[in-house]
């Protein structure tokens, strides 16, 4: 299977119009026409994973974050960023990215992360389009089937996430029922969370200022990384592809948790 078919698939689910204007999904690197009988699914395409993925022999890498951002001027081997490029393209080996287009679609990142707690009647937190008719955005909200503590819900998700610690704001008997969400660094939607009158927050890269106005909104606030609430889709998105082609794909094995704690 040609990669062109491969991503004719993979946007039947993921439409890139659902992508934000600042965004780079898409085929990042690599030929349409290549030849593809192996794929390497990965939440990013780190030096680690990019030397998994020639050590593997994989033909293309499918990743949530984009290698490239913005405007490239030089590509050497003077960066860290142009090593990784000159190897892809040194060992025919194609990029493809879905990111705020999987963050958005149904099936996405959020609704990932809201089956992983277990919401129910969840729909777009801040709507801005619409997919196969329905509205559709960034972020979800909905609720758990009965009411908790955050102490307690927080200790749940950091199992559920498989986190050895997770950052709360706000207090530990505090009600949890009805939740809105954004993975990774959705802060700039809590605003609709609270308009909506969730009693909780969850998302990542939390700053001090913002935990401090989820205070004053009156909204427990839950920091559960940026990594683990994305990287719940590598699975689903090789899942997918494996329902959907013939060919072989397989899921990184290198650990993309930057932070570690001890």
């Amino acid at each position: 299977m040609n990669a062109a078919k491969i991503i004719q698939i993979l946007e039947k689910k993921v439409p890139l119009y659902l992508a934000e204007d600042w965004d780079n999904p898409g085929l990042v690197i690599g030929k349409r026409n290549r030849e593809i009988k192996k794929v390497l699914v990965a939440l990013d395409v780190t030096d680690d994973v990019a030397k998994e993925a020639v050590e593997k022999k994989v033909d293309m890498i499918v990743t949530h974050h984009p290698m490239i951002f913005g405007t490239i001027k030089k590509i050497n081997d003077d960066t860290a960023l142009g090593r990784r490029i000159m190897l892809l393209i040194e060992n025919n080996i194609n990029h493809y990215a879905m990111h705020t287009n999987l963050d958005t679609a149904f099936g996405g990142t959020n609704d990932a992360l809201c089956e992983i707690i277990g919401l129910k009647n969840t729909e777009p937190l801040a709507v801005s389009t619409e997919q196969d008719g329905m509205p559709n955005g960034l972020g979800r909200i909905g609720e758990l089937e009965k009411e908790t503590t955050l102490g307690e819900f927080a200790e749940v998700l950091k199992k559920k996430l498989k986190l050895d610690c997770i950052r709360i704001i706000g207090s530990t008997s505090g009600k949890v029922k009805k939740i809105g969400l954004c993975t990774g660094t959705g802060m700039e939607f809590m605003n609709e969370a609270v308009a909506k009158r969730c009693d909780t927050y969850i998302t990542a890269d939390v700053k001090f200022h913002e935990a401090q106005k989820a205070i004053e909104e009156g909204i427990n606030l839950i920091d559960a990384t940026h990594y683990a609430t994305e990287n719940i889709i590598v699975h689903v998105i090789a899942e997918y592809l494996r329902e959907n082609t013939d060919i072989l794909v397989i899921e990184s094995e290198c650990d993309g948790q930057v932070f570690k704690h001890i």
